[in-house]
């Protein structure tokens, strides 16, 4: 069952010109900590490839919170949900401290979409009570009413 569904876009230059003005803190306050590792390897490379996933996990984020219907209040904060890749390279949602124990006790899952093009990116967060969805596949036993 569907709890809540969240989208975000935004201007990746008006992300780019916050963290400038920040002196890259902003990306130290809106990532956690396994996403920090991977911003930094991308910066590194590439200055906009870095600053492109910088948008989609804040993109992500704030959809978020929103499927969750908290907003950035706790439990939910910047840091305690992270957009990491898994090994096909799917955006998948993890959760730390209070923000996994609320989803945890609310049998929550989270599906994240994100991408980004030239000087835009966008998340899209759907939120299901249940049975987590595994590769889009819900099967038949796993829907009771």
């Amino acid at each position: 069952m569907i709890v809540g569904v969240g989208t975000d876009i935004l201007q990746i230059s008006r992300l780019v010109a916050s963290y400038q003005r920040t002196q890259g803190r902003l990306a130290e306050r809106i990532l956690g900590p396994e996403e920090l590792i991977v911003f930094r390897q991308r910066l590194a490379r590439h200055e906009a490839r870095g600053m492109a996933y910088l948008a989609t996990r804040f993109a992500a984020k704030e959809a978020f919170s929103k499927a969750i219907c908290l907003g950035m209040r706790m439990p939910m904060s910047w840091r305690f949900m992270q957009t990491l890749n898994d090994a096909s390279g799917k955006p998948v949602a993890h959760y730390r401290d209070r923000l996994q124990t609320f989803m945890e006790e609310r049998h929550y899952h989270a599906q994240v979409s994100i991408s980004d093009e030239k000087d835009m990116a966008i998340a899209f967060v759907v939120v299901t009570y249940g049975t987590p969805i595994v590769s889009g596949v819900v099967h038949p036993e796993d829907m009771s009413g």
